[in-house]
């Protein structure tokens, strides 16, 4: 358990990068109005408080659908399968240097959600900071697709609450500095930070491989306990 705790807060630190590149433009342009450091830190993170909870609620449907709906018979295969697509991802993205996950943004749920941030944005409170927030979390990523990919193997509703719980917390350190360092994130910055995505994905697959592969896997010996899909 515990090291599936820092391997979500790991994923989401290192991947938080994605986020700088992809949602800092919603994050600078938060309604926030206070004039004190503390007072922008607190705001901030009850902005960043509400991401998290969406994570969270995912993680727990996450959870309850793998319980319906995969046997424990075939919990090492997906794990092993959705290892293999990260793998696939992270090549394809090095070999064309092209990535974009989304479910579309053109969806018209995505149209709604859109919508409502705008309606939000327009008004400056701790309430709509928080919906902010949880809206934001609705949106399109393909690093919370990553994450959500690797709760859904946990094959445990506590796990995957967890892990995407603390995957989000992972991503915290880096929304909350873009406060303090908006002048330094250009467009140029924001497209060098993407690099390192494919490279998470690459990892993340890796992971979940040896993890699926259980008692098979090389490192076993070394450390069961990581590894082991109980």
């Amino acid at each position: 358990m515990i090291y599936w705790i820092v391997s979500a807060w790991v994923m989401g630190f290192i991947g938080s990068t994605h986020c700088i590149g992809m949602c800092g433009p919603l994050a600078l342009s938060l309604p926030i109005h206070s004039t004190t450091i503390i007072g922008r830190m607190f705001n901030s993170l009850i902005y960043n408080l509400g991401r998290i909870t969406t994570y969270a609620m995912y993680g727990s449907l996450l959870g309850i659908t793998h319980q319906l709906l995969v046997p424990f018979l075939f919990q090492n295969q997906l794990s092993i399968i959705m290892g293999i697509l990260l793998v696939l991802l992270s090549l394809y993205y090095l070999v064309f240097n092209k990535l974009n996950i989304t479910l579309g943004t053109q969806n018209k749920f995505y149209q709604y959600i859109s919508q409502q941030l705008g309606k939000l944005y327009q008004r400056s409170s701790i309430g709509n900071l928080y919906l902010i927030g949880l809206l934001n979390g609705l949106l399109p990523c393909g690093l919370v697709y990553l994450a959500l990919a690797t709760a859904f193997a946990s094959a445990s509703v506590s796990k995957s609450i967890l892990f995407m719980t603390f995957f989000g917390l992972g991503t915290l350190p880096a929304m909350w500095s873009i406060l303090f360092f908006a002048n330094y994130i250009t467009p140029a910055f924001r497209t060098h930070l993407r690099k390192f995505v494919p490279y998470i994905y690459a990892i993340t697959g890796a992971l979940l491989i040896m993890r699926g592969m259980g008692e098979h896997n090389p490192l076993h010996s070394l450390m069961p306990s990581i590894y082991c899909s109980k």
